[in-house]
């Protein structure tokens, strides 16, 4: 017979390592269908007739949906679909606000890599010139050895490596 499950006690609980990939993919599919939406009624007012957006999310479907078969317009309602425009206007707008939307991730992306690691020591470490300030010169000279046993330790040490 075998033990029963014993729970892993964690005193920082985290996931198990697939939600926020889940959430990153969610959240890249609905920021790409929000764009195209965009895109699509930024086109109607520009070029077409006046602002279009789906009303419900069965509508927003079908909408997508045709945006992606190359039918602008489809699934809106009779009225809204006389104010879209042409199909060239219509993914060109598209276009822009899908490589608008692209941007905008990656920046942060880039902003949430750059300040946000997590395990990243420098967070909690000194500059040089922080700890030069701090300690002075004269005392990490004279603390090396114990700031950098590897590189500073004494011979004695060395030789017992």
């Amino acid at each position: 017979m075998t033990a029963p499950y014993q729970r892993r006690r964690d005193p920082q609980p985290m996931g198990q390592g697939w939600e926020l990939a889940v959430a990153v993919i969610g959240g890249a599919l609905l920021g790409i269908g929000l764009a195209a939406l965009c895109g699509l009624g930024a086109a109607s007012a520009l070029f077409g007739r006046g602002w279009v957006w789906p009303h419900g999310t069965d509508t927003i479907g079908h909408v997508i949906g045709g945006l992606f078969t190359g039918h602008p317009g489809q699934g809106l309602d009779p009225r809204q679909g006389r104010l879209v425009a042409g199909p060239t206007a219509v993914y060109l707008c598209v276009a822009v606000c899908e490589l608008v939307i692209i941007a905008a991730s990656l920046a942060g992306g880039v902003l949430v890599a750059r300040y946000r690691r997590p395990g990243d020591a420098r967070g909690g470490m000194a500059t040089r010139s922080e700890a030069e300030q701090v300690l002075g010169m004269s005392r990490l000279r004279g603390a090396r050895d114990i700031i950098r046993p590897d590189l500073y330790g004494t011979t004695a040490s060395k030789e017992n490596v």
